[in-house]
């Protein structure tokens, strides 16, 4: 009798160990420390495709560059050797132009505003443009940006005059230099020493990097609230992950990617005001825009930066067409 239930029990275990091995296992890599909200988000939509498919298909999720360096993420999605990844769009500007829409400022005021993008043309624009680039856009969310500076505060357009700014893309660089600031770039990691030295004396970009950078010691203001500018996080796929799973098991991902933008856009916003109340406490002056004030913003972008993304992009007037014009 004992051998008979050591027997089943080592049954049990080959079963149990068979099964594990065949679930197939997927990689998500993406740049950003294991306490990022975006880092929340690849576990979110790692969980949700785990209970669509039953267990049957895994994901393993890799924070802060292990996998594969930021930018390179792009390459090791078209070698298959990364499955899944958190992407800025507009890194893939330089071989997608349309990429470029990911940073144009005056197209969202909050990260919810970006959840209609899947309900109109501009998605299965971005969609083909992307595909072209050797991998998926399976799905995207927005996280908002804002301006903080040194000396006499930013908050409208014109008070960029005569500033030293690092922007978030070319057009928002457009935008800048239309109001007579200076552009300087420069990667993320360089911004704090350009504002503690005056190499920059204003920088637009998300909330998450004033947060990642600790910016809140080195800056005197901080325009919060709705706001005029947010960036396109892709969720972008590898085009071999079709041939690793069964089409239910696909359409299975494709969903929880789906699913997951509501919760990252619901986790972003909140974000953005614990920040902005984080920077308060130590000591930044904290300016809420106004709807006057964000219509200004709003318009000043309508006028520079839509205009350079028009004459720069291929069929730029028509994308910014497609974000109002339902499928």
């Amino acid at each position: 009798m004992k051998r008979t239930w050591i027997g089943a029990v080592a049954a049990i275990a080959v079963f149990s160990s068979s099964a594990a091995l065949a679930a197939t296992q997927l990689r998500f890599s993406h740049s950003y420390t294991a306490d990022d909200e975006r880092h929340a988000w690849a576990e979110v939509i790692a969980e949700k495709i785990k209970e669509k498919t039953n267990g049957e298909v895994t994901v393993s999720v890799h924070p802060n560059q292990e996998l594969a360096r930021a930018r390179a993420q792009h390459q090791s999605l078209q070698q298959g050797r990364i499955d899944f990844a958190i992407y800025p769009l507009p890194w893939l500007s330089g071989k997608v132009p349309l990429a470029e829409i990911g940073a144009l400022p005056g197209l969202v005021s909050t990260p919810q505003d970006g959840l209609v993008w899947r309900e109109r043309k501009i998605w299965p624009m971005l969609q083909e443009a992307i595909a072209e680039a050797g991998v998926v856009f399976a799905g995207g969310g927005w996280a908002m940006a804002t301006i903080g500076n040194t000396g006499e505060p930013i908050l409208l357009p014109s008070d960029m005059s005569g500033h030293k700014m690092r922007g978030l893309g070319r057009a928002t660089e457009a935008m800048m230099m239309e109001n007579g600031a200076t552009i300087t770039s420069m990667p993320a990691s360089e911004i704090y020493q350009a504002l503690q030295t005056g190499v920059l004396t204003g920088v637009l970009t998300q909330y998450a990097s004033f947060d990642g950078y600790n910016l809140q010691e080195v800056i005197d203001h901080m325009l919060v609230g709705r706001g005029f500018i947010g960036g396109l996080h892709a969720i972008l796929m590898s085009e071999r992950v079709k041939d690793k799973v069964s089409e239910e098991q696909y359409q299975a991902i494709l969903d929880a990617i789906a699913e997951s933008e509501v919760w990252f856009a619901e986790e972003m916003t909140a974000f953005d005001e614990r920040v902005a109340a984080k920077f308060e406490e130590q000591g930044v002056q904290i300016h809420r825009l106004d709807d006057a004030s964000l219509q200004a913003w709003n318009d000043d972008a309508r006028r520079t930066a839509w205009q350079y993304f028009i004459d720069q992009v291929p069929n730029g007037e028509e994308a910014l067409k497609a974000v109002n014009e339902p499928l």
